[in-house]
């Protein structure tokens, strides 16, 4: 809700910038309307490179994130479905440390976002590798095999906040801020003097709306697990199958 109303607020501004000074030129004197008044205004325009380079920055950094935090998604669903295929040879021992996995990426799945680390889903990863350490054998190739499994809930938790910590990506508001005001500027700058008719404002307007959606694409994919364009859970829900076979 957050991106769609900054998306709104932008189109807003840089198209009622471009057609307010369209709308203002006619009545200024004509001392303001002077080819080197017009001449320094359409100079600031040249500046449009630097908020196009910003804009395309902050798109690939969205971009990578939401990438990287999908790649890390797939890692940590195919280390609990390792997990659990690391505890079945270890046989009816292993059930109870099993059954607590099952229990946990369930409840992450519950969890709304899967990557908000609820008190319940992390105790009930905690309790995993608690049942797990508590597991005693004789023999030693069980022995490998537990210890196997203890090194993969390591690795496993590790790439459990991997991910939590990289969906909450957020671009920082006086950034935000400063893009706005700048493409605002820009916007009036090649509004003025501009000849007003259907072809120009339909222009300004459908420039207006694509920079819109590219900011509010861009701090929907800095969240991965929140608004309209979300990361699929179909990895854990595939990891919970697996461990129910």
């Amino acid at each position: 809700m957050v991106a769609f109303v900054i998306a709104v607020l932008i189109f807003v501004l840089l198209s009622g910038a471009a057609l307010a000074t369209m709308a203002v030129h006619g009545r200024l004197k004509e001392h303001h309307r002077s080819d080197e008044t017009n001449t320094s205004v359409r100079l600031v325009a040249l500046f449009v490179t630097m908020p196009s380079l910003l804009l395309g920055l902050m798109m690939n950094n969205a971009a990578n994130t939401y990438v990287a935090v999908d790649r890390n998604l797939h890692v940590f669903a195919t280390d609990i479905i390792l997990l659990d295929r690391s505890m079945r040879p270890l046989g009816e021992s292993a059930d109870e440390p099993r059954r607590r996995l099952l229990a946990y990426v369930e409840q992450v799945l519950r969890d709304v976002p899967i990557s908000r680390a609820s008190e319940v889903s992390e105790h009930l990863l905690d309790e995993v590798g608690n049942s797990l350490r508590e597991l005693r054998f004789d023999d030693e190739q069980k022995v490998a095999l537990w210890n196997d499994a203890r090194s993969v809930y390591r690795q496993a938790v590790q790439q459990r906040w991997t991910f939590v910590e990289q969906s909450d990506g957020s671009f920082p508001s006086p950034l935000i801020c400063i893009l706005v005001g700048w493409l605002t500027l820009m916007f009036a700058t090649l509004g003025f003097r501009a000849p007003r008719n259907a072809v120009v404002i339909s222009t300004y307007i459908a420039a207006a709306a694509l920079i819109s959606a590219a900011v509010y694409l861009i701090i929907e994919m800095s969240t991965p697990f929140s608004g309209p364009i979300q990361l699929s859970d179909r990895p854990l829900v595939r990891a919970v199958e697996e461990i129910r076979r």
